[in-house]
């Protein structure tokens, strides 16, 4: 496994991969943040850095047979368009519906949309009480569940909380996002990734993912899934997890993973060409306080550093 930086994974069992979230833009501070109505100043345009992106993208993700995006904010979809088309040019994207009809203001992914980019609809997503469809890769070297998750509040202030890019869209677009506020929300999910033993397809590793905290238990698999096989690898999202309670309190006692991958605890403002700093809002000391906390003292974890790759055996599950 990969880490790509921000939610990005790369996952590799077997010469078969699948990705999750590649990102690498990182549009500086000033091209994306929020221009309220009375600052009256159009939003700039951001684009894929393609440099950037062909700089660090590993070259096993050109045999990505699926890619997974949790929701559709800039920071976690920009950067999917050029990857499809140029890269990972047979993947499958995997989102809920707003994803989708952003995408499809690609052209080349518009001419293919049924077969590049499918949307997850709400009918077959998992939450805490009931199991969701499993989706299996093309290559049969995955499965996956989509769960029902939120999205915490980007800000707190005055008083209050803001979400940047809220919303969703009932329509397909005509050409993609300009802005990093029109890349929108939409459907927020988690997910259970089982990486299958290709002989017989039978699961030998999960992995629990999330690209956003969520107030619990909005993101949980049911527990009839996890009875059946626990989570051999827990990867957590530590951005904006200050403005939610219990995160990643109850997330952790729930699941019980054997290990611990914390992610999306850089600033994605500045340029992965230079070395990574926490984001100036995470209290990250307090992120990793209350995970330890929830943890037994045996289980390992990382805070995954950007293009680096960690290996981990195949699991019983029990």
């Amino acid at each position: 496994m990969t880490y790509l930086g921000i939610s990005g994974l790369l996952i590799s069992h077997h010469g078969h991969v699948l990705l999750t979230d590649p990102f690498f833009s990182n549009p500086r501070l000033g091209l994306v943040r929020p221009k309220f109505r009375y600052l009256l100043r159009t939003s700039p345009r951001i684009s894929s850095d393609t440099i950037v992106i062909e700089r660090f993208l590993p070259r096993a993700a050109n045999e990505a047979s699926a890619i997974l995006v949790g929701h559709g904010h800039y920071d976690h979809l920009l950067d999917v368009p050029y990857i499809a088309t140029r890269r990972a040019t047979a993947a499958v994207v995997y989102g809920g519906p707003t994803v989708r009809h952003m995408l499809m203001g690609d052209s080349i992914l518009r001419l293919n949309s049924g077969q590049r980019v499918l949307a997850i609809q709400l009918s077959d997503v998992g939450t805490s009480e009931r199991a969701g469809v499993w989706i299996y890769t093309t290559d049969s070297a995955f499965r996956f569940m989509a769960l029902r998750a939120g999205h915490a509040p980007t800000l707190r202030m005055l008083g209050g909380t803001y979400t940047f890019g809220r919303g969703a869209l009932s329509a397909d677009r005509d050409s993609l996002p300009h802005t990093a506020a029109d890349w929108k929300l939409g459907e927020s999910y988690s997910y259970l990734i089982d990486v299958l033993e290709p002989e017989h397809r039978e699961p030998v590793f999960r992995i629990f993912f999330e690209d956003a905290p969520s107030t619990p238990p909005k993101g949980f698999p049911p527990s009839s899934i996890i009875r059946q096989r626990r989570v051999d690898l827990a990867v957590l999202c530590a951005a904006t997890s200050s403005y939610v309670p219990q995160t990643p309190d109850s997330l952790l006692e729930f699941l019980k993973p054997t290990r611990v991958m914390v992610t999306h605890w850089e600033s994605f403002f500045r340029s992965q060409t230079l070395e990574p700093e926490v984001s100036r809002d995470l209290d990250l000391d307090g992120f990793l306080t209350r995970m330890k906390r929830h943890l037994p003292a045996a289980t390992p974890w990382v805070l995954a550093y950007p293009h680096t790759m960690m290996r981990f055996p195949e699991s019983a599950g029990d």
